[in-house]
């Protein structure tokens, strides 16, 4: 996928910052073909833009797509309560003005929280409906990452939100297990596995539309091997150009990046749309 030209109709910021605007104020005509000689990219904010704002926060998201990302990355996790809210770690203290483990707190409590790691103000943890609200009936893609939950309750329950929403999301995660409960309550949506040097489950049987991986794990022969089985390659988390090029010319399929806008002027520049 090769963006087209970024089409971003006029807002203020209010007075409390970025995360009172919508995301809807970001709109992406259709792709154009890309040159069959040259991989063609999408690329997907990692948690946004967290060079740009405080990790997964709208405000993150939306410079992500205000830099051109092509899709959303995230992170979901489950209150003690029940809540999906995005969040990448197991506990809060890294993020947050707070402290305790997500699992162990209730919405209400990671709701009164804000996010202070990454630059600009700070911002509200958001909740899974809410980023999912924003992106209904928009062309952007959210790789929506379910962290190891306590209960395959919490990853269906995720997989549920998600797909009741009508955005265009893909279930992806470390956990094979997690991705089987994700999937059978969500039949509908893509699955992609996660996999890193230190953690390269097997996927045991369940049905893969993708593949993500580290860069290092991203050789020619294994991006040829995926996409002969079908399967995209999705690979995390290139932020220079020598990795962007690297996985340009494997042939993947996305960068998944913390400098969204960056990788996307790369991507155009190098693989530009045919007019």
């Amino acid at each position: 996928m090769v963006a087209a030209t970024l089409v971003i109709t006029a807002f203020v910021l209010p007075a409390g910052g970025m995360h009172d605007s919508s995301l809807r104020t970001v709109r992406r005509p259709a792709p154009l073909p890309s040159d069959p000689r040259c991989p063609s990219l999408a690329v997907a904010g990692h948690r946004g833009a967290p060079e740009a704002a405080p990790e997964n926060t709208m405000a993150a998201f939306r410079a992500a797509l205000a830099g051109g990302a092509d899709w959303l990355e995230t992170d979901v996790r489950t209150t003690r309560d029940g809540v999906p809210v995005l969040m990448h770690d197991d506990s809060v203290d890294r993020v947050t003005d707070g402290h305790g483990r997500v699992a162990d707190l209730t919405a209400a409590q990671v709701a009164a929280l804000h996010v202070t790691a990454g630059p600009g103000p700070a911002q509200p943890v958001p909740t899974l409906d809410e980023l999912l609200r924003e992106l209904s009936g928009t062309r952007t893609r959210l790789l929506m990452e379910i962290k190891d939950q306590h209960s395959p309750g919490d990853a269906a329950r995720a997989a549920r939100a998600a797909a009741a929403s009508g955005a265009d999301v893909v279930l992806y995660s470390f956990f094979p297990a997690v991705l089987r409960a994700a999937h059978e309550a969500a039949p509908g949506l893509p699955v992609v596995l996660l996999q890193g040097r230190a953690v390269a489950q097997d996927p045991g049987g369940l049905r893969l539309d993708g593949i993500a991986l580290d860069l290092a794990l991203a050789t020619p022969g294994r991006i040829a091997a995926e996409h002969a089985a079908g399967r995209q390659v999705y690979v995390w988390t290139p932020d220079r150009e020598a990795d962007w090029r690297t996985a340009a010319d494997r042939h993947a399929d996305a960068l998944i990046t913390d400098v969204p806008a960056a990788a996307r002027v790369w991507a155009d520049v190098h693989c530009p749309p045919v007019l």
